[in-house]
Order: C-alpha cells, then sequence, then structure tokens
C-alpha cells in the first residue's frame, strides 16, 4: 500500500480499542491485587508502583483542596501574600495535576480515588493514540494495533529493566509499566505521541488550511509538554531539531512548502518555552546544588539500550537504501531517521552544553518506548510485505496473545514488589481520615499542625490522605517549604524524638539505608543512577554527619522542641514505641486507635 492508497484509508477502531482494553486492564492490576489482598479490610488507598508516586499524591490532594500552586503539602507552608515561595518542579509542571484536580474536585474525589482512573484513561488513550500514530504511518489497523500494544509492553524491557532482570536472576522486576507513573508521565503520554501524529499530518495533507491547523496542534501539544514533564518536552524537542534538520538535508520534494508548515509548530514551541524559563528563573537557585539534580559533564553516553537498537535500525536502513529497497525522500524514512536519531540526542547533549540532568530518566519514561516504536515502524518500511502477514488472523492473533503475555508478565511480577508497601498503605487510611475529621473540626488541627511519625512510609504518605505537615519524610525537601538544612535539621529531630543513637545513624548510612542517604546527602548518594558523577559516601562524610548528629542531641533545647511543635505522634499498634525523648518536652494524652495505628495528642511541656 503506497501513501496515496493509505491517505484514502480509514482505521479501524475496533482493533484500537481492543488493544487500549489490554492496556487498561494492566493499569488497574495493581489496583485489583490490593483490594483482593485486602479484602473487607480495603480502605481505599490507590495502588503505588513507584515511591515517587507519593510526592504527586500529596501535591494533587493539595490542589484538590484548593491550595495554591507553590504550595507544599509536607511543610504546611503555602505561598500567601505574606509568604512568597520560589518555584518547584511540582508548580512548573502543573499542568497535569490542575487537569485532574479540577474535575477531582468537582466530582468531590480525593488524591487517591482520582490516580485509579488516572491510571486507567491514562493507559486507554496512549494506546489510542499510539494506534493512530502508527496507523497514519503504516495504513494497516491490524498492524497499528500489534505496535501500540508492543511498543507499550514491550518499552520497560527495550531499557533493559523489568521482567527480564527478575527471569535472569538479576533483581527483582522494577519498573511497573513506568510510563503510567501517576500524573507524570501518565497524563502527558498520550499527548506526546499525539504531537508525533499532527507532524507527520503536517507533512502528509494536501489542504494547506489542514496542514496550518495540524501544525498548530502540534506546537501547542509541545507547549503542553513543556509544562508537564521536563523529559518528554525535552524528547520532544529532540525529534522537532532532528526532523527539522533531516528534512533541510533530505529536501523532498515540496520541501520549501512543507517546511514552512513545519517552522510554525517550531515557532510555537519556542515561544512555549519563554514562560516556561521565566518560572525557572524563580526557582531556589540553590536546589540544583542541594537535590544533586544538575551535574556538570561533557562524557559521552552511546551504551543506551535505546541508542544501540536505533543504531541497529539505523543500519538497517542504510543497507534498504543501497538495495533501492526504500526511497531517500520517502516521508516514511524522514520521520524514521528524526526518531532513530533522539536516543543519541537527549543521552549526548552533554557534551556539547556541559549539564546532565539524571538521563536514567530518559531511559526509563520516554526514549525506551520511542526505540520500540522505531522497530515497528522500521520494521514496516523495510519489510513491508512481511508486515502483511498481521493481516491474517491467525498471525494476529498469536502475536497479540504473546505481546499480551509478557505485558502482564511485567505487570504481575513489578507489582509484587510493592506489595507489602501497598497494604501499609491502606492501612494508615483510618488514622489519616481521622487527622481530616480533626481538622475540619478545629482550625488549629490543619496544616499548621504538625505530626511526628514513628512509621516513615506513613510519613511519606500521609499528605495524599490529610492536610497535616509531617516533622520529616523523605520526599520533604522537594518542595520549597524547608531549605535543605533545615531539612538535616527536622531530619534529626525526628531521629532524637525516635531516639535513634548516633551509632545507629552510623550503621544505616554506612548501609546505604534510604532515608538516611537523602536526609543528610541528596538522592545521588542512594541512587548512583540519578548521576553521572555518582559518588558513594566517604568514610568522612559518614563521621561528620554522625558528629553533627551527636551535638545536635547534645544542644536540643526547650525552643527546639517547638520548632516545629508537634501536635499528634502516630505510633503503629505492633510497634514498641520508646517516647523517652519525646516526653521529655511533651505531654502525650493515652491516644486513640485508629485502624493500624495509634494517635496521641501532644501538649508542649510548661
Amino acid at each position: 500500500m503506497n501513501n496515496l492508497q493509505a491517505k484514502s484509508v480509514k482505521p479501524r477502531w475496533i482493533f484500537g480499542i481492543i488493544a487500549a482494553l489490554v492496556m487498561t486492564f494492566f493499569a488497574l492490576y495493581p489496583q485489583i491485587n490490593l483490594m483482593i489482598l485486602r479484602g473487607a479490610d480495603y480502605n481505599g488507598a490507590f495502588a503505588s508502583n513507584d515511591t515517587d508516586e507519593a510526592a504527586y499524591a500529596a501535591y494533587l490532594q493539595a490542589l484538590i483542596d484548593d491550595r495554591p500552586r507553590k504550595n507544599d503539602p509536607y511543610a504546611g507552608r503555602d505561598e500567601s501574600e505574606k509568604s512568597q515561595r520560589p518555584e518547584t518542579l511540582f508548580s512548573v509542571q502543573f499542568l497535569p495535576p490542575y487537569l485532574i484536580a479540577i474535575p477531582a474536585r468537582f466530582l468531590g474525589l480525593n488524591a487517591s480515588q482520582t490516580l485509579i482512573f488516572v491510571a486507567a484513561i491514562a493507559a486507554f488513550l496512549t494506546t489510542l493514540v499510539l494506534f493512530w500514530l502508527i496507523f497514519l504511518i503504516t495504513g494497516k489497523s491490524e498492524f497499528a494495533a500489534i505496535g501500540a500494544l508492543a511498543v507499550l509492553c514491550f518499552g520497560v524491557l527495550a531499557s533493559g529493566n523489568g521482567a527480564i532482570q527478575e527471569l535472569f536472576g538479576r533483581g527483582s522486576a522494577y519498573p511497573y509499566l513506568p510510563f503510567l507513573r501517576r500524573y507524570i508521565p501518565a497524563v502527558p503520554f498520550p499527548i506526546f505521541f499525539a504531537m508525533f501524529g499532527f507532524l507527520w499530518l503536517t507533512l502528509k495533507s494536501d489542504v494547506r488550511r489542514d496542514k496550518t491547523i495540524f501544525a498548530v496542534c502540534g506546537g501547542l501539544s509541545f507547549a503542553f509538554l513543556v509544562f508537564s514533564y521536563f523529559y518528554l518536552w525535552t524528547t520532544a524537542a529532540a525529534f522537532l531539531f532532528a526532523l527539522t534538520a533531516i528534512f533541510l538535508l533530505i529536501r523532498p520534494p515540496n520541501w520549501k512548502r512543507e517546511f514552512c508548515y513545519l517552522m510554525l509548530a517550531n515557532v510555537i514551541a519556542v515561544l512555549s518555552l519563554a514562560p516556561y524559563f521565566y518560572l525557572l528563573s524563580q526557582r531556589d537557585k540553590s536546589a540544583d546544588s542541594v537535590q544533586h539534580l544538575l551535574v556538570y559533564s561533557h562524557a559521552p553516553d552511546v551504551a543506551r539500550n535505546s541508542i544501540v537498537i536505533c543504531w541497529l535500525v539505523l543500519l538497517a536502513c542504510l543497507f534498504g537504501l543501497w538495495k533501492q529497497k526504500i526511497s531517500i525522500d520517502d516521508s516514511r524514512l524522514i520521520f524514521l531517521l528524526a526518531l532513530i536519531c533522539v536516543p543519541l540526542i537527549v543521552f549526548n547533549q552533554q557534551i556539547i552544553t556541559g549539564f546532565s540532568l539524571q538521563p536514567f530518566h530518559y531511559e526509563f519514561y520516554i526514549v525506551n518506548y520511542l526505540a520500540v516504536l522505531v522497530i515497528i515502524l522500521g520494521f514496516d518500511i523495510l519489510l513491508k510485505k512481511f508486515s502483511a502477514i498481521f493481516l491474517r488472523r491467525t498471525v494476529l492473533a498469536v502475536t497479540f496473545s504473546l505481546i499480551t503475555f509478557w505485558g502482564f508478565a511485567e505487570v504481575y511480577l513489578a507489582n509484587r514488589v510493592f506489595d507489602k508497601i501497598n497494604i501499609s498503605r491502606d492501612e494508615m487510611i483510618p488514622v489519616t481520615n481521622y487527622l481530616v475529621t480533626l481538622s475540619k473540626q478545629n482550625s488549629g488541627y490543619d496544616k499548621e499542625s504538625v505530626t511526628l511519625n514513628f512509621d516513615l512510609t506513613q510519613a511519606d504518605n500521609q499528605p495524599t490522605f490529610a492536610p497535616q505537615a509531617v516533622l520529616w519524610a523523605r520526599h520533604q525537601h522537594i518542595f520549597a517549604g524547608v531549605s535543605w538544612e533545615e531539612n538535616k535539621r527536622r531530619y534529626f529531630q525526628s531521629l532524637y524524638y525516635l531516639n535513634v543513637s548516633t551509632e545507629k545513624l552510623k550503621q544505616n548510612l554506612k548501609k546505604a539505608e534510604i532515608e538516611s542517604c537523602i536526609a543528610l546527602f541528596g538522592w545521588d548518594r542512594f541512587n548512583y543512577n540519578l548521576s553521572v558523577n555518582a559518588r558513594p559516601l566517604t568514610d568522612d562524610e559518614i563521621q561528620e554527619a554522625a558528629i553533627n548528629y551527636e551535638t545536635y542531641q547534645e544542644d536540643f533545647d526547650k525552643v527546639q522542641s517547638v520548632n516545629p511543635q508537634i501536635s499528634f505522634v502516630i505510633v503503629p499498634v505492633n510497634r514498641k514505641a520508646d517516647f523517652s525523648k519525646i516526653n521529655l518536652w511533651y505531654d502525650l494524652d493515652e491516644g486513640e486507635t485508629k485502624g493500624s495505628y495509634i494517635l496521641h495528642r501532644a501538649t508542649p511541656k510548661k
């Protein structure tokens, strides 16, 4: 089927819908599994398969509660007329949370309930958009459905992670379908692939009015990504750059006319960056160094799985050109070549810019999916006769079944990693619901009040369900409410109240225990994937941290005990809590048991 024939063929959406329903089931499987595990005890928690979802859910709940864009759900310190706050990654990437917070508020849903729907809707829409995109380029509905399912099910495999790790004994099956991490990249993910579709239609449409509309839609899709997720919009920018450059290099028929419309999309994309960079200029500059997000490096990065995959497809394309199986000015080939360039650009832009920003996010959340898309499109372009076999029902059914089987293996194995955590998160709902009730009964128990949490998992997830601030939690320092120094002080304060010894802290740091590492040294000192300049903790650093904690304990006084003032102490029922330190400064009531936790009200001693 040539391009002119493809234009007259309409997609058979039933195939796309079937593929979308499969992915929707995969998206809901963790939730179904949690509800089965909990049975009659299920309290309504959303099943999470990524620890970072706690922070996104907390920010979303704050927006649902009508708190300002620059809010801090962990410290309870929001922007107001009297207190200005710097921008954060959350406040800059504001479109996805507002897109779901506004209808959630209207429907009376909390963040936990909302994110259950987000997973299903994102999976369904992303699959349909991918089906549409692949159909536009290939003209085959059956092949497009298979391709869409393959991109989403094999994306983790393309990065060398997921089920393949467990099957080969290299560790747990992680991560779980990373494109479904909520709310990013899940919400903007279908928009990302829709942008490709609009750009394709911009080049292929024969009607000037339609070309203009598609170019504008492509540019606006890019603009949406800019205020959604850094790794999506920069990947989209790499594709736009590659497509424009290759278009100018090859100069297909009518290239001047087509180039004008392509530049229209580019202009809109560039204009959208102006307000984005303004918002970035308003962030706390110290956060870059403190959180170890941005590092300086010119080192090339050419060994990623996605780069290798794309290079292999490129070699196949060159072989096809040599054998004259394809034409250099074929728009499908131009589009494919632009996609092939994307991994090489995003993983190696630091050679020119000198800046690297946690490149593993590209590998986990987007470029891996593009690598599979490159294989799918390359297969159809280079082996068109073979791709036609997917029109046969038997081949279609077998291929569909094999992809679905692998997709379920990814979901099943990865979900098991978070079973215990999700059960624990659901068990905390009664106590967080009680905190919500208390905040409605007494305004003094709202976001200004602070809880001391003996369970750090409960502390990290509490802001998803309740408005009260926490003394310290894993994701606290990524918001703007507390400085890096205050974050460390609050962590020491938490350890002090929990009566954790200096020796225990040293042991935790030597074992690279996550909370201790990120609280005192930053995320990259725990997770070496976060930085190309990853540095393990040294003995001197551990000793210095221990000395600082020892000094903190010795200098602790009444002034520090109420900075911040503790309103509640929350302890797991099955944990024998040591109140010896907190009792020096606070009077605790007998406590109320709410589910698996006991909540004590705390009053400062006079």
